[in-house]
């Protein structure tokens, strides 16, 4: 999972977020990711979205409540 998910991302932030919506059935095709910076919006095909951040102090994913 971990090379398919590495390539073509440009940041660390972008292989995490990618990597933390493999790990949580998000599965391509069926959602967007638009990243900007430690932030990104995770878009569904009728406009609901979920906001995630990168903290790179802790290395992790979080999604907001």
């Amino acid at each position: 999972m971990g090379n398919l998910i590495l390539r073509g991302c440009k940041t660390i932030a972008e292989y995490a977020f990618r990597r933390w919506m493999a790990e949580n059935g998000f599965v391509d095709g069926y959602f967007t990711l638009e990243i900007s910076g430690n932030d990104a919006i995770i878009r569904d095909k009728v406009g609901n979205t979920l906001n995630l951040t990168y903290d790179k102090v802790e290395k992790c994913v979080k999604a907001e409540e």
